[in-house]
């Protein structure tokens, strides 16, 4: 699934590659055989965690690319050199909110005109199904809305990944909307409480690659 109808190696840039769904999409792109990139933004270099991951990919075949989204030039040669993109910038509402950063990705990409699909940061609810969503949630919803509405305006071909919500970000809290802790003297059940739900834990990282694997590098061309 690394080739292209024509045996050629599809080449991926992943933007957002240190983050929680960034760094397996990375590896899931490499075990899969593609060409991969991984998008190095000039701020990561204050984070030493973030640098090591990097060079973690690198070792393991990726190719770092130096670009910054204050430097529109820099993401258009970023992009000139691939043919799909994939976006794992964060939209979580309490760390880095970055979803409209995308916009920014998209405009690089369209003055590029050589990529065949990008997948936008998606991967979790469906946002046209969430407008039932309370904020502070509700803004990631929205903003996702509104990188997809510039996606089709500009006519790019695109593939939208839809999960589910991802647990992990809620099991520190026991799903308690608005804390962030763990409650010390109440927590509240949501329904009667016996709402049943698969969980899939980043730990079975064989299952999570090959999953990531069939949605990013399946037909790809």
């Amino acid at each position: 699934m690394g080739e292209t109808k024509n045996g050629e190696k599809t080449r991926v840039l992943v933007v957002g590659a240190t983050g929680y769904l960034g760094k397996r999409i990375v590896r899931a792109c490499l075990a899969e055989g593609h060409e991969t990139y991984v998008l190095q933004r000039p701020e990561i270099g204050f984070d030493i965690e973030k640098v090591q991951l990097l060079l973690s990919f690198k070792k393991l075949g990726a190719r770092l690319v130096e670009a910054s989204f204050s430097d529109h030039q820099s993401l258009v040669s970023a992009v000139k050199l691939v043919d799909v993109v994939v976006s794992a910038m964060s939209g979580v509402h309490f760390r880095s909110h970055n979803i409209l950063v995308q916009l920014k990705l998209l405009e690089a990409i369209k003055e590029a005109g050589n990529v065949k699909r990008f997948l936008p940061s998606e991967f979790g609810m469906d946002p046209p199904r969430m407008g039932h969503a309370l904020p502070p949630g509700r803004e990631t919803f929205d903003q996702k809305m509104e990188v997809r509405h510039a996606i089709e305006a500009a006519g790019l071909p695109y593939t939208y990944v839809v999960g589910a919500c991802f647990a992990a970000y809620m099991a520190g809290n026991l799903s308690q909307m608005k804390n962030l802790l763990p409650p010390k003297k109440k927590a509240y059940i949501y329904g009667d409480g016996n709402v049943k739900a698969k969980i899939i834990t980043p730990s079975k990282e064989k299952l999570y690659s090959s999953e990531c694997g069939y949605y990013l590098a399946v037909r790809f061309e």
